[in-house]
């Protein structure tokens, strides 16, 4: 196999992602840079509309993308028609959420650019998350979304309730990924695999015949509690 035709088309088919990851970085720098000028002028706008602009740009990336059906990063991920409407799905309603926060923004005098990146960032992590065809890059995904929402929860810092939100999520978030870690370790150890496509095979034939089976339940229930807190 050649390693440059295999990069290139991994690349490829997860460019979306790379663009808007991207644009996040530069929206960072260009934030910061406009934040700290003797003037300072108020970035929160501009940044919410270019913000806007790298999702329109990102969905039409995706509209233009191949959608036949690809495994990709040693079947980590999986490209699709279903995942790619599922992404622009996302996308649309992350920018109705940037559009329509702006009066409420506004109203509670919140003029903190990170507001709007942390959106971004959420919603690149959703990206990743649709796509996963692995329990590891599954997780990995949630856990870049849930970080940012984290932060999004206590964003308003002269707000107790805010910050009381933002603990209490972090707490609740942090339970959660314990027990989908402790749920995702048991079901590699009891089936050597954390792949999605594995999984099928595994579990397409006689069940009764599998000698973990309740084992393997219980690991599947802590993953299930572990969605559902």
């Amino acid at each position: 196999m050649d390693f440059v035709i295999f990069y290139q088309n991994n690349f490829k088919m997860l460019f979306p992602e790379v663009f808007l990851a991207t644009a996040i970085l530069t929206l960072t720098v260009y934030a910061s840079f406009c934040a700290t000028t003797k003037t300072k002028p108020l970035v929160l706008q501009s940044t919410s509309r270019l913000g806007l602009l790298s999702l329109v740009l990102t969905i039409f990336l995706i509209c233009n993308s191949d959608h036949e059906l690809a495994n990709i990063y040693q079947n980590t991920f999986e490209i699709d028609f279903f995942s790619s409407t599922i992404k622009v799905i996302v996308l649309i309603f992350t920018g109705l959420c940037l559009w329509l926060s702006q009066n409420n923004l506004d109203r509670l005098k919140i003029n903190n650019f990170e507001y709007i990146l942390l959106i971004l960032s959420a919603s690149l992590g959703l990206l990743f998350l649709v796509s996963s065809n692995d329990l590891i890059s599954l997780y990995l995904a949630l856990e870049m979304q849930s970080l940012c929402l984290y932060v999004l929860a206590a964003a308003k810092k002269d707000s107790t309730f805010s910050t009381e939100a933002g603990l209490k999520y972090f707490v609740l978030g942090s339970l959660s990924s314990a027990l989908l870690l402790f749920g995702i370790s048991m079901l590699y150890g009891l089936t050597g695999t954390t792949n999605f496509s594995n999984f099928s095979l595994l579990f397409s034939g006689d069940l009764e015949e599998i000698d973990c089976l309740l084992s393997i339940k219980h690991s599947l229930m802590l993953i299930v509690v572990a969605f559902f807190l």
